[in-house]
């Protein structure tokens, strides 16, 4: 739809995520996760994937992965997953002249965020 509706796609903003877990990365389950690599990784490359022939008719693009360097849990290992699949893609789409970026910003207040945000205060406190 984007293709027929804006011409083509010039750059992707990979910014979903989920966290349906918090607590302890021992006391999390298989299912917790398969959900956090699904959605936090596995479709990033999923719709990195259905975007770069069309970034190529273009003549290149941009893919932007968004991580994050305060994150705890399952959450942060799918996080930091994000920073390998940038430096695996990166230079193989340098080739069709595709630049590959992550960014990782620390802790924004927002609700997704405030079980993340009173953790790490609880932690810095030493509770």
């Amino acid at each position: 739809m984007t293709v027929d509706q804006c011409g083509g796609i010039d750059i992707l903003v990979s910014n979903a995520a989920v966290n349906p877990f918090f607590g302890n990365i021992m006391d999390s389950t298989e299912d917790v996760w398969d959900k956090i690599l699904s959605v936090n990784v596995k479709s990033a490359f999923l719709l990195t994937k259905l975007v770069v022939p069309h970034m190529e008719k273009r003549g290149g693009g941009n893919v932007i992965f968004v991580s994050s360097v305060a994150a705890l849990g399952p959450y942060s290992v799918s996080k930091t997953a994000l920073l390998g699949l940038t430096k695996a893609l990166a230079p193989e789409l340098a080739q069709s002249n595709i630049r590959v970026n992550c960014v990782a910003p620390g802790i924004i207040k927002t609700r997704f965020s405030s079980a993340v945000r009173t953790q790490t205060h609880t932690r810095a406190l030493g509770v």
